[in-house]
């Protein structure tokens, strides 16, 4: 049994993990001044490469599970 898909842009749900991810990769919550050290790297940067690596696996999973990849390779199909 196929699961139906939509395309991503007219998924709300999608958009909405876009948007949190999006937000979560700007140090604005941490507070200003003196900055948290761990191991000598700032944490605001340690917390933004870990959401960095969490928005790749997002959009990997966004073109696994909700792109519909093969009417698009089939009308490439048919072009030829």
């Amino acid at each position: 049994m196929k699961q139906k898909t939509r395309e991503p842009i007219t998924n709300y749900r999608i958009w909405i993990g876009f948007l949190i991810i999006f937000i979560l990769l700007n140090p604005w919550y941490f507070p200003s001044g003196d900055p948290v050290l761990v191991y000598g790297v700032p944490l605001w940067a340690l917390v933004i490469m870990g959401v960095t690596v969490v928005l790749s696996l997002y959009i990997t999973y966004v073109i696994r599970y909700h792109w519909e990849i093969e009417d698009e390779e089939e009308s490439g199909k048919e072009e030829k």
